[in-house]
């Protein structure tokens, strides 16, 4: 006999475990951009523009390779499959997702209301 298939009871974006930890630890995005592994100003530019589009979408749609992943893993000091799994868990329990819910000593009161709650497109009244 098989065992009945787990259902999580909360899953959590990237954004949410990535705030925490930078919460935490005391970084802001540059910090944990820097330790992404970047060689130089060009690619921690790429990274810190990752990341902020980590923390600010939330979107089934938006495709996370694995060197991001792996950048990730090097900044945090965790595997990459952390990373990937919980994304993995995420993507697969869409009605099971905790709201994101960043610290304001990352984001601030304004970018914190943008996100929670999202403009309407123009093409939508």
């Amino acid at each position: 006999m098989s065992e009945p298939k787990r259902i999580p009871a909360q899953v959590f974006c990237l954004a949410e475990m990535i705030s925490d930890e930078m919460f935490e630890r005391g970084w802001r995005t540059e910090d944990v951009a820097i330790r992404m592994g970047g060689k130089d100003v060009h690619e921690i530019g790429i990274d810190l523009l990752t990341l902020d589009l980590l923390m600010c979408v939330q979107d089934d749609r938006m495709n996370i390779g694995d060197d991001i992943f792996e950048r990730l893993s090097r900044a945090f000091d965790v595997s990459a499959q952390y990373f990937r799994n919980l994304h993995e868990m995420w993507l697969a329990h869409p009605d099971r997702r905790a709201p994101f819910s960043p610290h304001d000593t990352l984001f601030g009161k304004i970018s914190r209301s943008a996100i929670r709650r999202p403009r309407a497109r123009k093409d939508q009244p």
